[in-house]
Parts: C-alpha cells; sequence; structure tokens
C-alpha cells in the first residue's frame, strides 16, 4: 500500500483452471493486514486493505513475479484466496479432513530470502489460549513470519491444515474445507457471535478431569472461561465455570467441533 510492504505469506496452490490458465492459492489474510494485535485476536483492531496490491512470487526457474488478484479474505478465520495466472499446473494436494492427535505433521513455507522451510511437528494435545481464536491446532514446532500461509502436511503429501499466526498454530483442513465451500456457494463466511470464550475438558491434565467428573458429572465437554455481556448467552443466565456438554443435542468435546456445527448452522438458518 502507498509503496510499503506490509506482509509476506507462503501460500500453496488449490485449483487450477486449464483454460484460463489462472490458478487459485490459499494464503493468509495476513498478507492484506496493515495493523493487527499482538496480544489478542479477540480485540477487534485489526485493520484490513483488500484494495492492496499483491504480487506472487513463483519461484519457477526465471523466478518470475506476477501480479495477484484478491478473490476472497476472512479476518476471523485468517485465509484468502487470490488468483494468479500460471501456465503450467503444479500437482494439487488432497485435504485431511480428520484430526488425529499426535499424528506427525510438517509445516512447508519460506524464508525472507524465499528459501524453503520444513519444520517438523506432532498435532498437540492442546486448545487455544484465553487470547486465541476457537478453530486453532497447534503443531508444536515455531515457524518464521513468512511461512504463515504454508501447508502442514503429513508423511503423504495430504494436507492438514495451514500454518497461521502466531507461530505453532495452524487452522484445520476440515475448517478450511467448509470455508472453501461457503465461498463457492455464498460468497461470504457467516458468523455466529456466541459471546463467550471456551476451553475443552479433554486438554486438562486427568487429575482436573477427574476432579470435574466427580463434582459435575461430566468428562467432557467445554469449560466457559468469559461471557460477553448482553451477548444471548448472558442472557439465557451463562456463567463463567459452566460446563457446555451438547448443543442441539449433539456432543462437542473441541471448540473446533463447535465452530464446525455453528458453521453448518448458520448456513441453514441463512440459506434453507
Amino acid at each position: 500500500v502507498d509503496g510499503k510492504l506490509m506482509a509476506r505469506s507462503s501460500g500453496f496452490l488449490i485449483d487450477w483452471d486449464e483454460r484460463s490458465k489462472a490458478g487459485t492459492v490459499l494464503t493468509s489474510a495476513r498478507i492484506i493486514c496493515s495493523k493487527y494485535s499482538a496480544l489478542s485476536q479477540w480485540s477487534g483492531t485489526d485493520e484490513y486493505a483488500p484494495n492492496a496490491e499483491i504480487v506472487a512470487h513463483l519461484l519457477d526457474e526465471d523466478d518470475a513475479t506476477v501480479p495477484a488478484l484478491l478473490l476472497h479474505y476472512d479476518k476471523h478465520v485468517n485465509i484468502a484466496l487470490i488468483k494468479v495466472e500460471i501456465e503450467l499446473c503444479a500437482k494439487i494436494p488432497s485435504f485431511s479432513g480428520d484430526v488425529i492427535y499426535g499424528q506427525e505433521i510438517f509445516v512447508l513455507g519460506r524464508d525472507e530470502h524465499q528459501n524453503l522451510t520444513i519444520h517438523h511437528g506432532r498435532v498437540q494435545f492442546m486448545g487455544p489460549n484465553k487470547f486465541q481464536r476457537h478453530h486453532y491446532l497447534f503443531s508444536g514446532c515455531v515457524i518464521n513470519q513468512p511461512s504463515i500461509g504454508g501447508p502442514v502436511i503429513d508423511l503423504n503429501g495430504q494436507v492438514w491444515g495451514m500454518a497461521n499466526f502466531p507461530g505453532t498454530a495452524f487452522i484445520p483442513s476440515s475448517i478450511i474445507l467448509k470455508c472453501l465451500d461457503m465461498w463457492k456457494k455464498y460468497q461470504c463466511i457467516p458468523r455466529m457471535h456466541i459471546g463467550m470464550k471456551l476451553s475443552p475438558i479433554k486438554f486438562l491434565d486427568p487429575i482436573h478431569v477427574e476432579r470435574i467428573f466427580r463434582r459435575c458429572n461430566v468428562d467432557s465437554g467445554l469449560i466457559v472461561h468469559e461471557v460477553s455481556h448482553g451477548s444471548v448467552a448472558d442472557e439465557l443466565g451463562v456463567r463463567p465455570g459452566d460446563i457446555i456438554d451438547s448443543v442441539n443435542g449433539e456432543h462437542i468435546a473441541t471448540t473446533i467441533e463447535l465452530r464446525l456445527m455453528f458453521m453448518i448452522l448458520i448456513t441453514h438458518i441463512y440459506y434453507s
């Protein structure tokens, strides 16, 4: 913007049209973020410049750079789609929608000199903290800034997610695939404001899980940590310390499961 570089991010091809010779690249919305909060992603103070000039480095034998067109972005999920004209199609990766905690994974990206970076880790048995969005998984390896937007893959090359800010977090494929489906069908990603910050019981140590089970007779679900004043949850009497065991009769064990359920529910409400 105005000749000032805002960010560098990695990305990967998810679609290619042979007739138009145009590819669709998935990357981070951080490439157009002109101002962001380094502390809390719930602050709502981030600013975006969707009209910013985007340049894609193809990293071919000519080290070509081409202009890229922003198709969609979502600041809450932190993903973006850009269109790039390329003559040759690289292999389109396949996505794995199932989460297996402890799974060995690799985070691919680029450094500040555009050299390939490969970080090795495993899907961590942990959830986001109170400053992070509910749809994060964690790799256990810290990546550099330019690697944000790169694919998280397994040993078979299947994509498990996309590297995200902060450095150890990634967005799981299940969330990405649902977002892509919404963009394709509705040209937007509607979002419910639940007015709560939550954490899963399943990620607590066994001592805490056993204590909750003795007192509440539940060993799985979501613990309410904060409730927004005036929200629907607040008006219904939900308070910090409460436990959400199920939603609409369906058991919920993680915040990712809750986010996916609400993404499906909101499409039924607005587009049925």
